[in-house]
């Protein structure tokens, strides 16, 4: 549960001083442990969380003993889950992301707290006290585990981690199986015939042209001034609104189709899709990325696995030059972007729906609209 949080000055204070602290906690020990790895030797978690005492009784870093211990414990965590992270995608053969240092002038900023509990309606943040919070889905009812505490864009935000003693499953779902083909023009097509398109709620032209109107106003200030920095928070605002309304959009759509039973999608390598290899066009690369796929699948994919579904990906190798019917593969195929004319039956479709069912069919199910 992610709410909306509303601290007065001296609790934005506290939390200012808690992202500072646990970032400070964070870069000591990851250059700490790099240091370490340099000389052959590994600091462990445990090792690294027994040097936190020292590190506060000593006579430059008293003040950490004011910020909440357990949420420098997390920051330690944090550390070896990014190493852990490191060395499973090096495994895996993808790109690393070897660990960064944080830094104080990035927008969002956030720490992790293990003791936190509900207040009167309101949420306790040790050592900061109770905050009030706007909680659209109500209190939540069950043992709290972790509060993230965030800002972005002056905005002040909880991620609650809790324990609502309800089983993972749902075990909800309507039996049906679909493919769905996801695009530009038109986000979704699926094989059942209906097509998915971002409604003029959630259409972020508009926005998008606010925040390159914002970058702009940005790039012509002063580095180091007063004006910068509100030019600054503006462009920052603008950023989270486009993304509040992409998520909402995504969570809404995945919602819905996570009643299915099975969906099966194309296995997109999203990064090589939009390359700047001299052949694609920064506007196609731009389109690509604001579609939010990833995201699309990882949230599909979740929400499915509650449900008692399960989400499959499947090679995407000529689902869009494939005959639905049967079976003949041709480049020609596809007429227009959105025009589908068999060569070899005469079968005619639209193009993104003529994917959907190949990509359904790919996994032998045959559950599409005639």
């Amino acid at each position: 549960m992610k709410i909306r949080l509303y601290p007065n000055k001296e609790q934005r204070e506290k939390i200012s001083q808690h992202f500072g602290s646990c970032r400070l906690v964070y870069n000591l020990f990851l250059d700490e442990k790099i240091k370490a790895y340099k000389l052959g030797n590994n600091l462990s978690v445990y090792d690294l969380k027994k040097q936190l005492v020292p590190l506060k009784n000593s006579d430059s870093l008293k003040f950490l003993k004011s910020v909440d211990s357990t949420a420098l414990q997390n920051s330690v965590l944090k550390i070896d889950i990014a190493y852990k992270n490191f060395f499973r995608r090096v495994k895996k053969g993808e790109k690393p992301g070897f660990p960064q240092f944080k830094s104080k002038h990035k927008s969002y900023q956030s720490y992790q707290t293990s003791t936190s509990k509900m207040k009167e309606k309101k949420l306790y943040l040790p050592r900061i006290g109770s905050i009030r919070g706007k909680f659209h889905r109500g209190i939540p009812k069950g043992k709290i585990k972790t509060v993230t505490v965030s800002r972005e864009a002056n905005q002040y935000y909880a991620s609650i981690n809790y324990d609502d003693n309800l089983p993972e499953t749902m075990t909800y779902n309507n039996g049906k199986k679909i493919g769905i083909d996801v695009g530009i023009k038109v986000f979704a097509s699926l094989s059942d015939g209906s097509k998915i398109e971002v409604n003029k709620e959630h259409d972020l032209t508009k926005n998008i042209l606010q925040m390159e109107k914002a970058q702009k106003s940005l790039s012509r200030k002063k580095k180091g001034s007063n004006n910068r920095f509100k030019a600054k928070i503006k462009l920052a605002k603008k950023h989270l609104k486009i993304k509040n309304k992409r998520m909402d959009f995504l969570h809404k759509t995945t919602k819905k189709l996570s009643e299915n039973q099975t969906i099966v999608v194309e296995n997109l390598t999203i990064k090589n899709m939009s390359k700047k290899d001299g052949e694609r066009k920064t506007g196609l690369n731009r389109l690509i990325l604001q579609q939010s796929w990833g995201k699309f699948f990882e949230l599909l994919e979740y929400k499915l696995k509650r449900n008692d579904g399960e989400l499959i990906k499947v090679d995407p190798k000529y689902t869009s030059q494939k005959c639905s019917k049967c079976g003949y593969i041709d480049n020609k195929n596809r007429l227009t972007q959105a025009k589908f004319q068999c060569k070899s039956c005469g079968y005619e479709a639209n193009a993104d729906y003529n994917a959907s069912v190949n990509i359904l069919n790919s996994v032998g199910i045959t559950d599409y609209a005639s």
